[in-house]
Protein backbone atom coordinates (compact mmCIF):
# COMPACT_ATOMS: atom_id res chain seq x y z
CA UNK A 1 0.00 0.00 0.00
CA UNK A 2 1.30 3.57 -0.71
CA UNK A 3 -0.02 7.24 -1.49
CA UNK A 4 -0.69 9.14 -4.09
CA UNK A 5 0.10 12.84 -4.43
CA UNK A 6 -1.70 13.76 -7.66
CA UNK A 7 0.07 11.98 -10.24
CA UNK A 8 3.24 10.99 -7.78
CA UNK A 9 2.88 7.51 -6.22
CA UNK A 10 5.32 6.68 -3.23
CA UNK A 11 4.92 3.80 -1.10
CA UNK A 12 4.59 4.15 2.63
CA UNK A 13 8.11 4.20 3.49
CA UNK A 14 9.07 7.02 0.70
CA UNK A 15 6.22 8.57 1.81
CA UNK A 16 7.77 8.94 5.81
CA UNK A 17 10.91 10.47 4.19
CA UNK A 18 9.32 13.29 2.08
CA UNK A 19 6.65 13.81 5.05
CA UNK A 20 10.31 13.88 7.55
CA UNK A 21 12.28 16.13 4.94
CA UNK A 22 9.49 18.49 4.64
CA UNK A 23 8.87 19.24 8.06
CA UNK A 24 12.43 19.93 8.62
CA UNK A 25 12.39 22.07 6.05
CA UNK A 26 9.06 23.73 6.90
CA UNK A 27 9.71 24.13 10.53
CA UNK A 28 12.59 26.69 9.60
CA UNK A 29 10.34 28.87 7.02
CA UNK A 30 6.71 28.69 7.94
CA UNK A 31 5.76 31.78 9.36
CA UNK A 32 2.09 32.89 8.56
CA UNK A 33 -1.12 30.97 10.19
CA UNK A 34 -1.44 28.69 6.38
CA UNK A 35 2.17 28.36 6.01
CA UNK A 36 2.51 26.48 9.55
CA UNK A 37 -1.16 24.72 9.01
CA UNK A 38 0.82 23.08 6.12
CA UNK A 39 3.86 22.22 7.72
CA UNK A 40 2.23 20.89 10.81
CA UNK A 41 0.07 18.46 8.07
CA UNK A 42 3.49 17.05 7.38
CA UNK A 43 4.59 16.99 10.76
CA UNK A 44 2.02 14.68 12.12
CA UNK A 45 1.03 13.17 8.59
CA UNK A 46 1.57 9.55 7.56
CA UNK A 47 1.86 8.31 11.21
CA UNK A 48 -1.49 6.40 12.62
CA UNK A 49 -3.34 6.77 9.01
CA UNK A 50 -0.19 5.00 6.76
CA UNK A 51 -1.29 4.43 3.18
CA UNK A 52 -4.06 7.20 3.26
CA UNK A 53 -1.76 10.34 3.61
CA UNK A 54 -1.60 11.25 -0.23
CA UNK A 55 -3.62 14.29 -1.63
CA UNK A 56 -4.35 15.97 -4.80
CA UNK A 57 -3.54 20.01 -4.50
CA UNK A 58 -6.91 20.75 -5.70
CA UNK A 59 -7.59 19.43 -2.08
CA UNK A 60 -5.38 21.90 0.14
CA UNK A 61 -7.52 24.87 1.47
CA UNK A 62 -6.10 27.85 -0.70
CA UNK A 63 -7.01 31.29 0.19
CA UNK A 64 -7.34 34.32 -1.52
CA UNK A 65 -3.51 34.51 -0.84
CA UNK A 66 -2.85 31.39 -2.93
CA UNK A 67 -0.55 32.30 -5.18
CA UNK A 68 2.03 33.38 -2.24
CA UNK A 69 0.78 29.98 -0.44
CA UNK A 70 2.05 28.29 -3.95
CA UNK A 71 5.61 30.19 -3.77
CA UNK A 72 6.22 29.06 -0.26
CA UNK A 73 5.21 25.34 -1.45
CA UNK A 74 8.00 25.57 -3.84
CA UNK A 75 9.90 27.70 -1.55
CA UNK A 76 9.74 24.59 1.00
CA UNK A 77 10.29 21.65 -1.50
CA UNK A 78 13.59 23.91 -2.72
CA UNK A 79 14.92 23.93 0.74
CA UNK A 80 14.06 20.52 1.36
CA UNK A 81 15.68 19.69 -1.84
CA UNK A 82 19.19 21.60 -0.34
CA UNK A 83 18.97 19.15 2.18
CA UNK A 84 18.52 21.80 5.12
CA UNK A 85 18.44 19.53 8.28
CA UNK A 86 19.34 15.86 6.58
CA UNK A 87 22.01 16.01 9.34
CA UNK A 88 19.49 15.71 12.21
CA UNK A 89 18.27 12.36 10.52
CA UNK A 90 18.75 9.22 11.61
CA UNK A 91 19.28 7.81 8.05
CA UNK A 92 20.66 8.79 4.85
CA UNK A 93 17.20 10.19 2.74
CA UNK A 94 19.14 10.16 -0.48
CA UNK A 95 16.15 8.71 -2.34
CA UNK A 96 13.66 10.95 -1.70
CA UNK A 97 14.88 13.47 -3.93
CA UNK A 98 13.57 12.08 -6.67
CA UNK A 99 9.90 12.27 -5.17
CA UNK A 100 10.28 16.22 -3.78
CA UNK A 101 11.73 16.86 -7.86
CA UNK A 102 8.54 15.16 -9.27
CA UNK A 103 6.51 16.94 -6.86
CA UNK A 104 7.49 20.13 -7.07
CA UNK A 105 7.24 20.52 -11.16
CA UNK A 106 4.00 19.20 -10.80
CA UNK A 107 3.29 22.02 -7.86
CA UNK A 108 4.87 24.28 -10.48
CA UNK A 109 2.33 23.58 -13.27
CA UNK A 110 -0.23 23.36 -11.00
CA UNK A 111 -3.13 26.28 -11.26
CA UNK A 112 -4.63 26.90 -7.33
CA UNK A 113 -7.68 28.70 -6.33
CA UNK A 114 -9.63 29.58 -3.38
CA UNK A 115 -11.18 26.44 -1.72
CA UNK A 116 -13.77 26.06 -0.12
CA UNK A 117 -12.34 22.33 0.30
CA UNK A 118 -11.84 21.19 4.01
CA UNK A 119 -10.50 17.88 3.23
CA UNK A 120 -7.08 18.61 4.72
CA UNK A 121 -8.04 21.31 6.75
CA UNK A 122 -9.64 19.18 9.19
CA UNK A 123 -7.70 17.88 11.97
CA UNK A 124 -7.44 14.19 12.05
CA UNK A 125 -5.63 13.91 15.79
CA UNK A 126 -5.99 16.85 18.59
CA UNK A 127 -6.63 20.27 17.62
CA UNK A 128 -3.28 21.89 17.19
CA UNK A 129 -3.73 22.00 13.10
CA UNK A 130 -6.65 24.43 12.94
CA UNK A 131 -9.78 23.96 10.19
CA UNK A 132 -9.37 27.27 8.94
CA UNK A 133 -5.97 27.77 7.94
CA UNK A 134 -6.42 31.00 7.97
CA UNK A 135 -6.33 30.77 11.50
CA UNK A 136 -3.07 29.87 13.34
CA UNK A 137 -2.24 26.98 15.19
CA UNK A 138 -1.80 26.39 18.33
CA UNK A 139 1.02 27.35 19.82
CA UNK A 140 2.02 24.23 21.01
CA UNK A 141 2.20 22.69 18.01
CA UNK A 142 4.67 25.00 16.44
CA UNK A 143 6.84 24.82 19.31
CA UNK A 144 10.18 23.31 18.56
CA UNK A 145 11.83 20.01 19.19
CA UNK A 146 14.51 21.04 21.02
CA UNK A 147 16.78 17.86 19.19
CA UNK A 148 15.58 18.20 15.70
CA UNK A 149 14.17 21.55 15.29
CA UNK A 150 10.77 20.28 13.75
CA UNK A 151 7.44 21.26 15.00
CA UNK A 152 6.48 19.27 17.76
CA UNK A 153 2.74 18.82 16.43
CA UNK A 154 0.36 17.21 17.90
CA UNK A 155 1.66 13.50 18.27
CA UNK A 156 5.53 15.11 19.41
CA UNK A 157 8.46 15.56 17.05
CA UNK A 158 7.92 12.93 14.33
CA UNK A 159 12.21 12.24 14.11
CA UNK A 160 12.47 11.17 18.07
CA UNK A 161 12.37 7.52 18.24
CA UNK A 162 10.26 7.55 20.98
CA UNK A 163 7.33 9.66 19.24
CA UNK A 164 7.26 7.46 15.58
Amino acid sequence: MGNQFNELYMANSATDVFFDVLTLAGSVLATSSWEQNLVLYFADGHRHDRGWSGFDLEELPWTDDCAAEKIFFLRLIDTALSGCGWDRLSYNPSRVHEDLTTFRAILDGYIPQPSDSAYLAEPTVGVFRQPDWRVSPMPEGTALCSTHGTFIGELGCRLCPSQT
